[in-house]
C-alpha cells in the first residue's frame, strides 16, 4: 500500500517550546532502553521461540543487514504488484526487483509473502482484464517462484471503506454477478472474482505440488467493533467470505494500519476477532502493521509502545496467529512517514530502536498465553484386589450404553460496556450430529452478533445452535462458537443439548 493510494486523516501537531521538546526527548530515551533480561535480543529470535514469524516489507534498495538480523519474513512492498510485473495478457515482465527480494530472503532463511495477485489498485496493464486473463496471471506468478513464496495474497482489499460491509464496485469486483438476485455472491451459479481467483490459485498450487498458502488481505478488519462499539461490518463481511470459501483460503491478513480514523483504531476486541477467524481453521497474520502516533497523542515513547504491546499480545494469545509483519523498517522510510508509526528511527541502514521496538521484543519474549495442564496428584501403588472366580452359569452384568449428549463452557473477554463470549461445546462419550446451547443473559446485556452458530433471541434467554459445518462432533471432541454483546455478561451458565 502506498501513501498516494489511501489518505488518512491527520491531526495537526502544535509547535512546542524547546525546553518541552528536550523533556520529551529525555522521556523517549528512557523508554527506549532495552529490557533488562530479555531472553532473546532480536525480534526474529524472540518470535521464533514464540512460534511465529516477525516480518518486514522492503524494496530491493533497502536490503540492509538489519533485514536478515531482525526479521524472519519479507514482503515485497511494491515489486510483486501487478503494475510492476504483469502484462496485459497475464504474462510476466520486469521481475528483477521481485527476484532480488526472493533471493535475498532465501539466502537469509526468511519466508516470503507474495503481494499481491488481484487488486483494484496498482493493477497496471491488467486494469479491466477478464477473469480468464487474471487466471493466466495468477498461474504465471505462482509458478514463477513456486514454493519459495510461503504465502500469496491472492485477493487484496476487496471490501469498501467506511464500514459499509459491502464489496467494492471497482474492477475487478465489477465482474461479480449475483445471478439469482439474492444479494450475495456465494451461490454456485454466481460469478465471483474472489472465489474464482482463489479456485485458480488453488488449482495451480495443487498441480505443482507447492507448499504455498493462499491468503485474503484487507484493512480496517482488525476488531469486532469500530469506534463507539459499532459492529465492524467490514470484518464481518470478510469473515463471511472466508467461511464460505474456506476450501480455497488458507490464511487471512489483517493489514493493521492503525490510526485515528474511527474505523482504524485499536479496539479491545482484536484478539476475539483473530480467534473467530482462527476457529475457521485458517492461519491469521498481521500483515502491514504500523501505528500512527496520533493514537498516543503524538508520543512515540511509552504511549506508542503500549499500543504495539496490545496488538502483538492479541496475536500471541491465539495459536493460529502465526505471523506479524511491520510495513517498513523506520519512520522516515515509511509510506506514512509523518505519522511515525514504525519500530525504528533513522534511515539508509543506520537505525535506532524506539520504545515500541523494545515493547514488541518484550512481548515476544513472554511467549504465548498458554494455560498449563492441571497437575495430577501422584498415584500410590497398591496391591490389586483379588478377583473372585467367575461362575460361567451367571449371566454377565448388563452393559451400560455410552452417555450421549454434550456439555458447554464459556470464556469471556470483557471491557466497559461490552464483551465477547467464546463457547466451547464438547460431545459426551458418544458422537453427536447436532447441538444447541441455551444461555440466560443478565439484565441489560444484549447480543449484537454471533459466529459459527445460528442464534435465536438477543436478550434474556438466547438459544444458539450449530451451523452446517460444525454440528457433527466426535466423542470427547469439541467445537466453538462465539458472540459479541453490550452490557455485562458475568455468571453465564450454558445448557447444552445434543440434537
Amino acid at each position: 500500500m502506498n501513501s498516494d493510494l489511501r489518505q488518512r486523516r491527520k491531526v495537526a501537531r502544535t509547535a512546542l517550546p524547546t525546553a518541552v521538546l528536550l523533556l520529551i526527548s529525555s522521556a523517549v530515551a528512557v523508554q527506549s532502553s532495552a529490557p533488562a533480561a530479555a531472553a532473546e535480543t532480536t525480534l526474529r529470535a524472540a518470535a521464533a521461540n514464540a512460534g511465529l514469524f516477525f516480518g518486514v516489507a522492503a524494496s530491493p534498495n533497502r536490503l540492509y543487514p538489519i533485514v536478515g538480523q531482525e526479521f524472519s519474513q519479507l514482503t515485497p512492498e511494491n515489486d510483486m504488484k501487478p503494475d510492476r510485473i504483469a502484462t496485459s495478457s497475464g504474462g510476466l515482465q520486469n521481475t528483477s526487483g521481485a527476484d532480488t527480494l526472493v533471493n535475498h530472503a532465501q539466502s537469509n532463511n526468511m519466508l516470503v509473502r507474495g503481494h499481491t495477485l488481484v487488486w483494484h489498485s496498482q493493477a497496471g496493464a491488467l486494469q479491466g482484464a477478464s477473469q480468464a486473463t487474471l487466471n493466466t496471471f495468477i498461474g504465471n506468478a505462482i509458478n514463477r517462484w513456486g514454493s519459495r513464496i510461503a504465502y500469496w495474497d491472492v485477493v487484496n482489499e476487496a471490501l469498501e471503506d467506511n464500514n459499509t460491509g459491502r464489496r467494492r464496485n471497482q474492477w475487478p469486483h465489477s465482474m461479480n454477478r449475483d445471478a439469482n438476485g439474492d444479494g450475495d455472491f456465494f451461490d454456485a451459479g454466481d460469478t465471483d472474482v474472489i472465489r474464482d481467483s482463489f479456485i485458480r490459485a488453488k488449482q495451480v498450487v495443487q498441480a505443482g505440488g507447492l507448499t504455498t498458502k493462499l491468503c485474503i488481505n484487507d484493512y480496517d478488519v482488525d476488531g469486532l467493533t469500530v469506534q463507539g462499539g459499532t459492529p465492524n461490518r467490514k470484518a464481518n463481511a470478510l469473515y463471511d467470505i472466508v467461511r464460505n470459501y474456506r476450501q480455497y483460503i488458507d490464511c487471512v491478513g489483517f493489514q493493521a494500519h492503525f490510526n485515528d480514523n474511527p474505523n482504524s483504531i485499536i479496539t479491545d476486541d482484536i484478539q476475539a476477532n483473530i480467534q473467530r477467524f482462527a476457529d475457521l481453521g485458517v492461519e491469521v497474520h498481521i500483515t502491514e502493521l504500523d501505528i500512527d502516533d496520533d493514537l498516543s497523542n503524538n508520543d512515540i515513547g511509552a504511549g506508542q509502545a503500549e499500543n504495539y504491546r496490545k496488538v502483538v499480545r492479541a496475536c500471541l494469545n491465539v495459536a493460529q496467529c502465526t505471523g506479524i509483519t511491520v510495513w517498513g523498517i523506520s519512520d522516515s522510510e515509511s509510506w506514512r512517514s509523518s505519522e511515525r508509526g514504525l519500530l525504528f528511527t533513522g534511515g539508509n541502514g543506520s537505525y535506532q530502536k524506539k520504545a515500541a521496538y523494545h515493547a514488541v521484543l518484550d512481548e515476544l519474549n513472554k511467549g504465548r498465553n498458554s494455560t498449563p495442564p492441571p497437575s495430577t496428584p501422584p498415584v500410590t501403588p497398591s496391591v490389586p484386589p483379588t478377583t473372585p472366580p467367575v461362575d460361567p452359569t451367571t449371566p454377565p452384568p448388563p452393559t451400560t450404553p455410552p452417555t450421549t449428549g454434550c456439555s458447554a463452557t464459556v470464556s469471556l473477554n470483557s471491557w466497559t460496556g461490552g464483551f465477547v463470549a467464546t463457547v466451547r461445546v464438547t460431545a459426551g462419550t458418544a458422537p453427536i450430529s447436532g447441538w444447541s446451547v441455551q444461555l440466560t443473559l443478565p439484565s441489560g446485556a444484549t447480543v449484537t452478533n454471533a459466529w459459527n452458530a445460528n442464534r435465536s433471541g438477543s436478550s434474556g434467554t438466547v438459544q444458539f445452535s450449530n451451523v452446517s459445518y460444525n454440528g457433527s462432533v466426535n466423542a470427547g471432541q469439541s467445537t466453538e462458537f462465539g458472540f459479541q454483546g453490550t452490557g455485562t455478561a458475568t455468571g453465564l451458565t450454558p445448557v447444552c443439548t445434543a440434537t
